[in-house]
């Protein structure tokens, strides 16, 4: 079955076929770091992480980039508020931005891009459509890309006019000529951080940058851009103008991406209504993998309705796939060769790969993939109940293994460690045993006493004791 992508762009699935056999060039549009990290970011960037994951399971060389908006209004405006250097806003922001996307085992990236350092490229493109007649100077030095002169204004989103959407982030500017004209670069005013350029100093605006940085890294058009859905106007709008106008190539993107938002209660997140969660408030109350799970248990197209209810109920749903898993490895430590569950097991490993390949090679759909991933939890603990062979649990085993390098839920940021403690506990269980077998009921006991005070239980199964986490 091959691939297919919903395109943003055509409104419809498609083939995803590469530009370049199987190589592929992937960006995603980066934080601005000025602010708490939240899970509204988490959403986005846990998603486009699962991408290129899936991407690279199934074969292909992935170059990801994401920018990083280091100098922008909302940077500045804190700045002067606070009275702080704005490079070392950006570096405190932008460190508790790595710090959670670690946590959420975000790791797919292969290049964060920061629009400063793209300077030289940045004035480049301006001045190549200054050239071609798609931008003007103002009076005062800035630099606005002129609407009227591309024809495909709006193709993306339907939106023809900025202000009928909300959250534009483009100011009304009577320096425009027309009302969608946006800036490429913005004229200094006294007290901001300023480069060079040919019409003064000043500041790139805010689409100029990512243009700048993907036709540096991957030329004139690339494979596939993300993002969440409130970016598709203007923002990607204007990258698609910039880059089509300086380069004559389209389209620009063969596939865009986006992203549902995350809601809380039906209400959109913000700190004035007091819905507000940062990733870190989020990891005091699960664990990154219960948060990364509660996140994919959605096609990445959907909103999600982010409670502490949900959360409960993920935590609860992530309990019995890390269980699941832990009784098969504690089992293929233990059990015979083969047993009467075995046919079954193998079928039912088999059955969940195919349904969790489907569903993702049907735009990426993690809810139906996650689907697939409990199917083969029932089987296994049936399987495990009624008597299950190493071979055949290791074959379950290696089935959540392919689904985990997908979606990265099980404990795994720490894996090396994991394992050790895992070996840890099998040799106390086994300490455990050799005290009961010689009677020494108290040592036996205080054992048990002392694991389930860290929370890991022992179990009496057909195939000796296991322990899992409660």
């Amino acid at each position: 079955m091959p691939l297919r992508v919903y395109n943003t762009l055509t409104r419809r699935k498609e083939e995803f076929v590469p530009l370049r056999g199987r190589r592929v060039s992937m960006f995603v549009c980066g934080i601005t770091p000025h602010d708490t990290t939240h899970v509204g970011h988490a959403k986005t960037y846990v998603a486009f992480d699962v991408v290129a994951r899936y991407l690279r399971y199934r074969g292909y060389a992935v170059f990801y980039v994401q920018n990083v908006t280091d100098i922008e209004d909302r940077i500045i405006e804190k700045m002067q508020t606070l009275g702080r250097d704005w490079t070392s806003l950006v570096e405190e922001y932008w460190a508790e931005y790595l710090e959670g996307m670690t946590a959420l085992r975000c790791d797919s990236v292969n290049l964060y891009a920061k629009a400063t350092d793209y300077m030289d490229e940045i004035v480049r493109q301006i001045q190549g459509l200054l050239d071609r007649g798609y931008a003007y100077v103002a009076e005062d030095g800035s630099v606005y890309y002129d609407t009227t002169k591309y024809a495909g204004w709006g193709n993306l989103s339907g939106q023809k006019v900025e202000e009928h959407r909300p959250g534009a982030r483009v100011a009304i500017d009577e320096r425009k000529r027309n009302p969608a004209d946006f800036a490429l670069w913005k004229a200094q005013k006294p007290g901001e951080p300023a480069w060079d350029g040919p019409w003064g100093k000043g500041r790139p605006g805010w689409h100029i940058e990512d243009t700048a940085i993907t036709i540096h890294h991957f030329g004139a058009q690339y494979d596939l851009h993300g993002g969440g859905r409130e970016l598709a106007f203007p923002h990607h709008e204007a990258e698609i103008a910039q880059a089509e106008a300086y380069t004559g190539v389209a389209p620009f993107v063969r596939y865009w991406m986006h992203g549902g938002m995350l809601i809380v209660k039906g209400e959109e997140m913000h700190k004035s209504l007091g819905n507000y969660w940062s990733v870190a408030d989020a990891l005091k109350v699960v664990s990154p993998e219960e948060l990364r799970f509660f996140l994919l248990n959605a096609q990445y197209r959907s909103p999600i309705d982010f409670t502490r209810e949900a959360l409960d109920e993920a935590r609860a749903a992530h309990r019995r796939i890390r269980d699941a898993v832990e009784n098969l490895r504690a089992a293929e430590a233990t059990a015979k060769d083969a047993g009467p569950g075995d046919a079954a097991l193998r079928a039912a490993a088999a059955k969940a790969r195919e349904g969790f390949e489907a569903s993702m090679d049907d735009d990426f759909n993690t809810r139906e993939a996650v689907a697939a991933v409990y199917e083969l939890v029932g089987a296994s603990n049936k399987a495990l109940e009624s008597g299950a062979g190493r071979t055949a649990v290791h074959e379950a085993l290696e089935a959540f293994r392919a689904f985990d390098q997908v979606l990265a839920i099980l404990p795994g940021a720490a894996a090396d460690a994991d394992r050790v403690l895992s070996g840890v506990l099998d040799f106390i269980v086994e300490l455990r045993e050799e005290a009961r077998k010689r009677k020494d009921f108290a040592a036996s006991d205080g054992i048990r006493t002392r694991l389930a005070d860290l929370g890991i239980v022992l179990e009496d199964t057909r195939d000796g004791v296991r322990w899992k986490r409660r």
